[in-house]
């Protein structure tokens, strides 16, 4: 394992080829082969491989033959993937289309349509949602209709199901607040605004239902934020890259003063521009795109987060290479979740003191599964 001062300049490079690829930037570093197999590597844990694969050989950058079998075969395994989720997702929006069922697709193929180049976007489960007063109804429908049986996942609020090898998400809930106060106020909105709201994305020729841009700008947001107080080991890089897309794609199309308004009544306008900041720093997102002024404050964020996330994948490191499970482990485990806390403590705090038993969990999970 690589030290943690060339983890850094790694990841440093991986910035810079995500860069490029979504916005076609030149590069501003300087890679060798020897730093390609462990980019390749770095990008897989973060979810942006396609991105990082595309810029490598739009850059001719010197992999040799030893690695352009396994870049070339990220680029093309990916193309051909979303292909077949394209269809997929299509067809099942027609589905429900056809017997005007309530249900939004987020994230997925929606967000990969905003991409420079859709084909390169990691995929994973296709995440759906639908109103509390018509899930049953539209289970009931789906079980019967596809003649599939839903598998209940309590703890994330959502059944899973799969539809030709493709794993199907069914929410009844998007997010899941710490803090009560703050889940009553998303779940005041969420779902008017879904109803006033619509919007739809043109996938293979079908008009899939999705989020609004506005609330498309907060919930991507609020995925990506999570990613990062959650996840001691990285920041959810895929899903920082997907508030970009939508900053940039969407930005005429929200309404910055409705987002406003449910940013504050959320108490999260701190952490949306310390997001915003890290984004506009490392991902190369345009400042006008974040249409909030940044504030002096935000602008030191981008330092903390990414000081934060490089120490924490030492303390990760050592978790690991120590392995068992024993009061040491506790103990260290347990010196994570203090870090993000006191970290990221000021973006939100009462958040932060109600999801401390989250993270506690979230932490000893991902060192069992490390």
């Amino acid at each position: 394992m690589e030290s943690i001062e060339q983890y850094k300049s790694l990841y440093e490079k991986m910035l810079a080829l995500v860069r490029y690829e979504l916005w076609q930037q030149p590069l501003d570093v300087s890679i060798s082969k020897d730093d390609v197999e462990e980019l390749i590597a770095i990008s897989k844990q973060q979810t942006v491989s396609g991105l990082v694969a595309n810029a490598i050989i739009a850059n001719q950058l010197p992999i040799g033959d030893d690695l352009a079998m396994a870049v070339y075969g990220i680029r093309q395994s990916l193309e051909r993937k979303n292909k077949s989720m394209n269809a997929e997702v299509a067809k099942f929006a027609g589905f429900l289309n056809r017997r005007n069922l309530e249900y939004v697709v987020v994230k997925g193929q929606t967000m990969a349509a905003l991409y420079p180049h859709p084909e390169v976007r990691t995929m994973g489960d296709i995440d759906f949602y639908v109103p509390k007063s018509d899930f049953e109804r539209v289970q009931k429908v789906i079980e019967e209709r596809l003649n599939i049986v839903m598998r209940h996942n309590a703890s994330k609020r959502h059944d899973n199901f799969e539809i030709e090898g493709f794993s199907f998400e069914m929410h009844s809930d998007m997010t899941e607040f710490g803090y009560r106060k703050y889940q009553k106020n998303w779940n005041s909105f969420f779902d008017d605004a879904i109803r006033q709201s619509p919007s739809t994305v043109n996938i293979d020729g079908e008009a899939v239902k999705t989020l609004s841009p506005t609330l498309d700008a907060l919930y991507i947001f609020l995925h990506a934020f999570y990613h990062l107080i959650l996840n001691g080991n990285g920041m959810g890089l895929k899903q920082y890259c997907d508030w970009c897309m939508v900053m940039h794609r969407l930005h005429d199309q929200i309404d910055f003063e409705l987002l406003d308004r449910y940013l504050v009544g959320l108490h999260l306008k701190k952490a949306f521009l310390a997001v915003g900041a890290l984004c506009i720093e490392k991902l190369g997102l345009p400042e006008s795109d974040l249409h909030f002024p940044l504030t002096e404050e935000s602008k030191r964020w981008p330092a903390k987060i990414m000081s934060n996330l490089f120490e924490t994948r030492a303390l990760s490191e050592k978790i690991r290479v120590k392995g068992g499970v024993s009061l040491l482990h506790s103990m260290a485990t347990s010196r994570i979740v203090a870090k993000q806390v006191k970290t990221y403590f000021p973006l939100s705090p009462m958040e932060m003191l109600f999801r401390i038993p989250e993270m506690t969990l979230w932490s000893v999970k991902k060192r069992f599964v490390e």
